[in-house]
């Protein structure tokens, strides 16, 4: 069973690096481009088209030597490998400041995309590069990631992969489209949470006892987390946002109603499920193994071993939420921290205020999940237990 799980796991990653990396015609993320890029230009009289191109040539280049913030100014060839242009060769000019974090400095052979202008007969008036390639790349690392994960787990590594199949499908193509269209992130977000971590849980361990201890503790958490996030939120006015992160949402969701304060519970719900998930199902699995080993021990007795391992996963676990989530505000916390301001008013910024409640919301529901998993946890099997004893006391009495 290991082998064949090991041998479809490769296949899948090949099927998707091939997809992915070597087929030229692929368009889906230039239509993606090209969509956007329209509706920000809705009132430009140019049409704007996303292509991707093969960089032949760099014959020029020039850089101003005035100021170490001037331009650099380089000239390059450019192959447009699909779209209507396809096999045609343009030279295009590249300007890249080269303080920006977002410099797209090119060399020979290096694929990028480019935006085109036409004019009103269909031509290519100009063009200028965008971006360079990198989902090919990504989705190398996914399919490496893909085959690790089912050559190390098993079995239960190719449950794994169908499980993060199951909750990217949950987020990209429900949740999110859900949030967008002006449904209460809130609501969404519980939902989508609780319903990911049962059917996870399902699918890695399957359906019994632990599975359902791990579910309920999960939930349990997950509830706390929520209920401490809304307090906090409505108490401290958080949206979450720096004003460049706000404007966009508010372009993107202008049509719709939308709730700021919902958008960052969804993501403090999200940031604590896989934590949550994690040490629900550790302590469920630990406190299972041992009425298994020894089903003579007491409630109390599962209890306490469940806290043990609890108590031995909170710190590690602690820290993971928190160095994750400092870790996705690095840049803000940088830009806050250079003003030298006093400890006080840095909190007090909203999106620093906003990391610091995403973190202790997401940690205090991880440690609720420890004692009411093992609770939960030893109150199932003991009950399983008294029941089997019982059966099996009435058959002794019928026999006699």
């Amino acid at each position: 069973m290991i082998i064949w799980s090991t041998v479809a796991a490769i296949f899948i990653a090949v099927l998707l690096v091939w997809h992915f990396y070597f087929s030229d015609d692929n368009k889906s993320d230039l239509v993606i481009h090209g969509k956007v890029i329209q509706e920000l230009s809705s009132n430009s009289k140019k049409n704007k088209n996303t292509s991707k191109v093969n960089v032949i040539n760099v014959p020029e280049n020039k850089k101003s030597k005035k100021n170490k913030n001037s331009l650099n100014r380089t000239y390059v060839l450019v192959k447009i490998l699909n779209g209507d242009y396809k096999g045609k060769v343009i030279k295009l000019e590249n300007l890249v400041n080269e303080k920006t974090a977002h410099e797209t400095l090119t060399k020979k052979g290096d694929e990028v995309l480019i935006n085109i202008d036409e004019d009103s007969k269909g031509n290519i008036s100009s063009a200028y590069i965008y971006d360079v390639v990198r989902y090919k790349f990504i989705f190398g690392l996914v399919a490496v990631f893909i085959i690790l994960l089912s050559v190390v787990g098993g079995k239960k590594g190719v449950k794994s992969v169908i499980a993060l199949a199951i909750t990217a499908v949950a987020v990209l193509k429900i949740m999110i489209p859900l949030i967008i269209a002006g449904f209460n992130p809130t609501i969404v977000s519980i939902v989508i949470c609780i319903v990911v971590s049962t059917i996870n849980l399902i699918i890695i361990s399957g359906k019994n006892k632990k599975t359902l201890a791990a579910i309920i503790g999960t939930s349990g958490g997950l509830i706390l987390s929520a209920l401490i996030a809304t307090f906090s939120i409505i108490t401290l006015r958080l949206s979450g946002l720096t004003d460049e992160e706000e404007q966009m949402v508010i372009y993107i969701t202008q049509n719709t109603s939308f709730n700021f304060s919902g958008l960052l519970f969804a993501g403090i719900l999200m940031g604590a499920l896989g934590a949550v998930m994690d040490i629900g199902m550790s302590i469920a699995s630990s406190i299972n193994e041992l009425h298994e080993t020894n089903d003579k021990a007491t409630v109390m007795e599962l209890v306490k071993s469940g806290m043990n391992v609890g108590r031995d996963m909170m710190g590690t676990m602690a820290n993971t939420l928190i160095l994750a989530y400092a870790g996705g505000a690095m840049y803000v916390m940088i830009w806050i921290s250079s003003y030298d301001l006093p400890l006080y008013r840095i909190i007090n910024q909203d999106v620093i205020a906003s990391e610091l409640v995403k973190t202790l919301a997401g940690s205090i529901g991880l440690i609720f999940t420890i004692p009411l998993t093992a609770f939960c946890s030893a109150m199932i099997l003991k009950r399983e237990k008294v029941k089997v004893n019982s059966k099996e006391n009435m058959l002794v009495e019928e026999k006699q």
